[in-house]
């Protein structure tokens, strides 16, 4: 939570410097690419340590195939309840009303650039970043330094450090071009139902993936509620005696904030903006808010940082709860 609020602090401190040079906006076009280089950085870095971590690659070869099935049939799951929420509340695949549509379709945003017109381009540079993060992670830092764990801190270290630069240029932006409040007018209550369908999408998708597996509905239940928090749900599951349980959460949380962060350009593009925000679970409240911004609409920022937040609380409150019953 104190990383969640530097983050914020970070964002909000550089909107309010950047509301103050609105009329210098076109000095400033060069603000998206240094964001969309800053993504680029922090998605190989983060691959980087994946490849290095020998727990993640080892688990690739055990229970992959497990793993992604869960991947698939969750984030399906949670990406029909957020199709729910649209139809049912008429908003568009831009996170805007139906009625306002035509309108809305010509904001600009990201300082005043157009909406990415090309998700599918965007997520295939961050998916092979990512691939060329893990091989060096994977066979160059062995070959560098025998202490991964070091490594590994020291990783950390870097994402978050690459985060904040990230959201230095997301605040500024969004400054330049005063989106603030249509962030918060645009969203209305989806930003509460959002959340709420896309968990209990996650959790549905966890129970049909425990019918077609080994496992049990509990089992499935609690790995459908990592909603991609690999540091903490895999470790109360395997706590409580689910060894098997936890290894396939760990790989499917490591998976689903992955695909989360290489896909949502291509997602938002294909299937809709709020669609998009429920794959990356937790990640969708601070590693994927610049990418949002970069290729979504303003509104679809605050459905992003509440479906994040709500499966950061969800993760921390179901998963023991389902270990325990």
């Amino acid at each position: 939570m104190a990383l969640l609020a530097l983050y914020w602090s970070i964002m909000i401190v550089f909107y309010l410097i950047a509301s103050r040079l609105r009329r210098y906006a076109d000095r400033f076009v060069f603000v998206d690419r240094l964001m969309s280089l800053s993504v680029f950085a922090l998605v190989f870095v983060m691959g980087l340590r994946m490849g290095a971590n020998r727990e993640i690659t080892s688990s690739l070869r055990t229970i992959g195939t497990q793993a992604v099935l869960a991947t698939v049939l969750i984030v399906a799951f949670a990406m029909l309840g957020a199709t729910l929420v649209r139809k049912l509340l008429h908003i568009n695949k831009r996170a805007y009303p139906i009625s306002d549509s035509a309108a809305q379709e010509d904001i600009q945003v990201s300082g005043g650039q157009k909406l990415d017109a090309s998700g599918t381009k965007t997520s295939l540079i961050i998916f092979l970043m990512v691939v060329i993060g893990m091989l060096f992670g994977c066979f160059l830092i062995p070959r560098i330094t025998a202490d991964v764990d070091a490594f590994e801190a020291a990783s950390g270290n870097w994402i978050v450090i690459g985060l904040c630069i990230m959201l230095v240029f997301v605040g500024f932006s969004m400054g330049l071009s005063g989106n603030l409040r249509k962030v918060l007018q645009g969203a209305g209550p989806g930003v509460l139902l959002v959340p709420v369908f896309s968990v209990a999408g996650s959790l549905l998708g966890g129970a049909v993936y425990a019918l077609l597996s080994p496992l049990s509905v509990r089992e499935g239940l609690a790995i459908g509620a990592g909603f991609g928090w690999y540091t903490m749900a895999p470790g109360m599951i395997s706590g409580a005696g689910y060894e098997i349980a936890g290894a396939v959460s760990f790989l499917h949380n490591v998976l689903r904030e992955t695909l989360g962060i290489i896909l949502l350009p291509l997602l938002s593009e294909k299937f809709g903006c709020i669609e998009a925000i429920t794959v990356p679970g937790t990640a969708a409240m601070d590693v994927c808010l610049p990418i949002v911004e970069r290729s979504c609409t303003p509104p679809t920022i605050a459905y992003s940082f509440t479906t994040g937040v709500a499966s950061c609380l969800a993760c921390a409150v179901l998963v023991p709860l389902i270990m325990s019953v």
